[in-house]
């Protein structure tokens, strides 16, 4: 029973902390450009929707085995966990390095670039994860290919909004081909490993 509790509670945090990333990402509660008023707020929103994250994945973790158990889902996780890590040093250093100046600036840029690189890590891990809950066959197949095309959706949906010029249709085509995504898939899979968690729960009549 309490294993149960802790997944739903998982559950929740885990859909909260998609729904932070996506509208964060969207640009909706504030100014995300370095400078702007809102800057510090939208990277500490940014910072907790990661903490968020974090915990809900930490939560619902017997559920992803079971779902979706194998070497796939363990190099996914991997994957997630080191995005999650960069993207949270990324948002951290973000706040930290607001109204430095000087030779400062320039390390804090420099810095600022590995921890870029490792945060896009979270959408082939993400990908994987998908997979193997397609291989498993435990879920929902739209829940797998959802989670599956996060990788395909970056790779295609940037350079689109690139090539779109600037402006709010580019601005709502690379969000939905980054935090937009990756915030439903996981929102989604909150929401499918709470109504396991349930299912589990619920007495079987003789």
């Amino acid at each position: 029973m309490e294993t149960h509790a802790k997944t739903i509670s998982g559950s929740i945090v885990l859909a909260l902390g998609a729904v932070l990333l996506a509208v964060v990402g969207s640009g909706v509660l504030g100014d995300t450009a370095p400078g702007a008023p809102d800057f510090v707020l939208q990277n500490a929103l940014g910072l907790a929707a990661v903490v968020l994250l974090a915990l809900g994945l930490v939560g619902v973790r017997r559920v992803l085995r079971d779902l979706a158990g194998g070497r796939l889902l363990i190099w996914g996780l991997v994957l997630v966990w080191i995005g999650l890590a960069a993207l949270a040093g990324g948002h951290a250093l973000a706040i930290g390095a607001e109204g430095v100046q000087g030779d400062a600036v320039q390390t804090a840029a420099v810095a600022a670039i590995p921890l870029t690189v490792g945060a896009h890590l979270i959408y082939p891990g993400t990908s994987l994860v998908g997979i193997a809950l397609l291989r498993r066959r435990r879920s929902p197949i739209g829940l797998g290919v959802l989670l599956t095309i996060s990788l395909p959706l970056l790779l295609l949906g940037v350079p689109l909004g690139l090539a779109v010029g600037p402006g709010v249709l580019s601005d709502v085509v690379t969000w939905v081909a980054t935090e937009g995504q990756l915030g439903a898939a996981w929102c989604a899979f909150a929401i499918v490993a709470s109504l396991a968690a349930r299912d589990v729960r619920r007495p079987v009549n003789a």
